[in-house]
Parts: C-alpha cells; sequence; structure tokens
C-alpha cells in the first residue's frame, strides 16, 4: 500500500474510532495532537473528569497481526512525552483523571464497509506516566 492510502486509511480509522467515542459519551478535546519531535496523539477525549489518550491504528491485512499488536516499547514511550507535552501546553486538564487507550480498526471490506472495533482501555499503566 502506498503512503498517500496509508494515511486515508488512517484518517477514516480516526474518524470511525471518534464517532465510537462520540457515542460512549466522550467530548473529542483534539484530533492529531502533535508535540514536536515526540510524535502525536491521534485522540485526546474526555468524559467528566477523565482525560483520555486514543492510539487508533486500522489494518487490513491481518495475516501480520492485528492492530494492537503493532503498539510496541518506542510507540508507547513517544505517547507518554506526548501526553506530557500535551498537559504543559493545557494545564486546564493537569486535575483530571488520565487514562491511555488503544483503538483497534479492522476492515474487513473495501472503503471501510466492514469493520470490528476493538477498544481497549488502560492499555498501558498511569504509573509510567
Amino acid at each position: 500500500m502506498i503512503r498517500s492510502e496509508n494515511i486515508s486509511k488512517g484518517k477514516s480509522g480516526e474518524d470511525l474510532a471518534s464517532k465510537y467515542l462520540l457515542k460512549q459519551g466522550f467530548q473529542i478535546v483534539e484530533k492529531n495532537f502533535r508535540s514536536g519531535r515526540f510524535g502525536e496523539i491521534d485522540i485526546v477525549c474526555k468524559k467528566d473528569d477523565l482525560l483520555v489518550f486514543v492510539e487508533v491504528r486500522s489494518k487490513t491485512n491481518l495475516n501480520r497481526g492485528t492492530p494492537a499488536e503493532s503498539i510496541n516499547n518506542l510507540k508507547r514511550e513517544r505517547i507518554l512525552k506526548s501526553a506530557k507535552y500535551f498537559l504543559m501546553k493545557y494545564p486546564k486538564y493537569s486535575n483530571f483523571n488520565l487514562r491511555f487507550d488503544f483503538i483497534g480498526i479492522k476492515v474487513k471490506g473495501k472503503f471501510f464497509r466492514k469493520t470490528e472495533i476493538e477498544h481497549i482501555e488502560n492499555v498501558f499503566s498511569c504509573d509510567e506516566f
């Protein structure tokens, strides 16, 4: 798959994840938050006093593993650093409870017609934060 198709697939997956989170009662605070050299957080959302940093992965070819299996230690470290940067940039969220979630989108048909959403809460501990 070429890079522009990967970006399009990722954006479609993030849009589906955002809709899913809205249905779960979350408010989207920010999408594609960039923290300079650390990377990006796909979705930052909140519900009551809970702030959630969400990594979204979409996969069409499950022969190379599930979306959740694509999160490695380097990605986890980048998400943690990006979350710290987010809280420095937006101190109004510093008293919120924090959670790190993962949403995997398994694409089974062309154009995201058939999808399966896997939502893993607390994909890694805030103790690492």
